[in-house]
């Protein structure tokens, strides 16, 4: 049953009726992932830098930025699982309705 399911949301998602929606949904998620990357690295780097000077600042600043960095990793995930869904919604509707009408 579970691989039935998933042929029908893979053959939905390959003959979409909202490509252009799926392309800007992989392309915002990117940005997130790219976010949340420059994020982590902008922790580390005034992590350590600032862990030169005094150490607990440091590491606050450290674990905080990649805390928040997780987050948006995170939250880009969940968006474009969201968004996606409602794009095969929406294509599943079409899908069903238009065997109805044959």
């Amino acid at each position: 049953m579970t691989s039935d399911k998933s042929q029908y949301l893979n053959r939905i998602r390959l003959n979409s009726n909202y490509p252009t929606y799926r392309r800007i949904i992989g392309l915002i998620a990117f940005l997130g992932y790219l976010f949340s990357a420059l994020n982590g690295i902008g922790a580390v780097v005034a992590g350590a830098i600032r862990m030169g000077d005094h150490f607990l600042p440091g590491l606050a600043i450290l674990i905080g930025g990649l805390v928040v960095s997780a987050l948006f990793f995170f939250g880009a995930r969940f968006w474009r699982e969201a968004a996606l869904i409602l794009a095969d919604i929406g294509d599943s509707v079409i899908d069903a309705n238009s065997r109805k009408s044959i």
